[in-house]
């Protein structure tokens, strides 16, 4: 997978238009990777969120494919869209 640097808040944008492959350096230093999406026409009904909360401005939020629940990557770390 070829990473390109990004912003947060370039990933923000595209995770609200489509599914997307990505990465973030974790606090501990390791490189993890995920697949996700805050559209919610790509995440099934029963994983939609229940009610509306504003998230952390420290954090972006989104739904993890392949684990099938709601995460977050802390704004403090590196990320990196495939």
């Amino acid at each position: 997978m070829n990473l390109l640097p990004t912003t947060h808040d370039e990933l923000k944008r595209v995770l609200a238009q489509r599914i997307v492959q990505f990465a973030f350096r974790k606090l501990d230093g390791s490189l993890r990777t995920a697949v996700g999406t805050t559209n919610l026409s790509n995440v099934h009904v029963d994983h939609h969120p229940k009610g509306v909360r504003e998230s952390s401005p420290k954090v972006v939020v989104y739904f993890d494919i392949e684990k099938k629940e709601w995460r977050s990557v802390s704004r403090r770390v590196d990320v990196f869209i495939a």
